[in-house]
């Protein structure tokens, strides 16, 4: 594992090519300079490490340079897309991408990066703490005192190296047209009822950050003889929301053990006959941050990624594009969802760094209980 602040030789070579590679204004900007304007500041490697803090003239000048940004992503793609859109109209000298993935496939491929160290994402955005935490405990993020992270509850962020982009509330959902509203679950301990055997779907624990935060926070309140009486009814596993969205649709499934919030209201707005339910003893709850990486080839686009992600006006937007809640205290709420406050919301009992360390253990858990294999 690396040591934080330190880097292979190997880097540093690929460090210094790059440096070489840059426009000559770039390679200049420590140069004797005849005109009167100020140079072009490219932040170096070394620069990233002692989390120099250069001012937004700095940022905005080193970003043209650069020129480009790539987003690692676990958000829906259409939302992701229309929230890029939003950044590339801001900053129209930026050639910003997106890699949209599940959350668990999008770690996988940072990961992948840094080991063979060639990092092409900037910037990360999934619905799991831990990998941060764990990047941050690498010194594989950045450090950047954002001037927006002031506004970001103190309950999520860690100044300097992540910060929460939204916040998720887990709960379930059924389709009116299927299930009277008299025969629909309203607590978690109903999905044991005989009816749903073989008609309740999930998404993958494996894969989805928001299925591991379900099987995670809800194994901690009902104990694991509650996972292993929903394994015994033979629930269906999906990859995605739009999966169990299509399956709750067609009859599959009569309920979606699993559904964000964001994805309910998504599919109210479509016109779809779907109603979600928040069960009074506790809803799964996971912020989704967002974190520059410390190899990122493109650091100021990447700041100004962030800035905007936090600002007041990127948090509307995503608010309004992503229906997620923000952690912005200037921020109104979503329309249409429960306050936060009236939610008994579920975190981890132990911490952040707990839901990292047992992570591999439950996903493997996960999936003995819901993919038994014939040995």
């Amino acid at each position: 594992m690396a040591q934080p602040g330190r880097r292979p030789f190997a880097h540093t070579l690929h460090c210094v090519a790059a440096l070489l590679a840059l426009p000559g204004a770039a390679l200049l900007a420590g140069c004797p300079n005849h005109k009167t304007e100020d140079p072009i500041k490219v932040v170096l490697p070394h620069e990233k490490e002692q989390g120099a803090s250069p001012t937004p003239a700095d940022i905005e000048k080193g970003a043209r340079v650069e020129g480009q940004l790539s987003w690692y992503t676990s958000l829906p793609d259409k939302d992701a897309k229309a929230f890029l859109d939003a950044f590339r109209k801001k900053y129209p000298f930026i050639d910003a991408h997106v890699r949209r993935s599940s959350t668990f496939d999008t770690i996988s491929q940072v990961k992948d990066e840094i080991d063979t160290g060639e990092v092409k994402a900037d910037v990360v955005h999934v619905l799991d703490v831990g990998v941060f935490i764990e990047l941050r405990g690498r010194g594989e993020l950045m450090r950047y005192a954002s001037p927006e992270e002031s506004a970001i509850d103190d309950r999520f962020r860690e100044p300097g190296y992540w910060w929460a982009m939204r916040l998720v509330a887990i709960g379930m959902a059924y389709n009116t047209k299927t299930l009277p509203a008299d025969r629909a679950p309203k607590t978690w301990e109903d999905l044991l009822k005989p009816e749903f055997q073989g008609k309740i779907g999930f998404k993958d624990a494996s894969t989805a950050g928001s299925a591991y935060a379900e099987y995670f926070l809800l194994r901690e309140r009902l104990g694991t003889l509650f996972w292993e009486r929903v394994a015994r009814q033979k629930p269906q596993i999906f990859r995605s929301a739009d999966d169990v969205t299509a399956a709750l649709l067609d009859g599959r499934i009569l309920v979606a053990g699993e559904m964000a919030g964001y994805a309910m209201i998504g599919a109210r707005e479509e016109g779809k006959p779907i109603v979600g339910v928040f069960p009074k003893e506790g809803v799964p709850f996971i912020p989704g941050p967002v974190a520059i990486l410390a190899r990122a080839p493109h650091p100021n686009a990447a700041r100004l990624f962030v800035d905007y992600a936090l600002s007041r006006e990127g948090q509307t937007l995503f608010r309004d594009l992503g229906n997620a809640y923000s952690a912005r205290k200037d921020v109104a709420p979503l329309r249409g969802q429960p306050s936060l406050s009236e939610l008994d919301l579920r975190t981890p009992t132990g911490g952040w760094e707990e839901y990292l360390q047992k992570q591999s253990a439950l996903r493997t858990e996960f999936e003995k209980l819901f993919r038994p294999t014939s040995d």
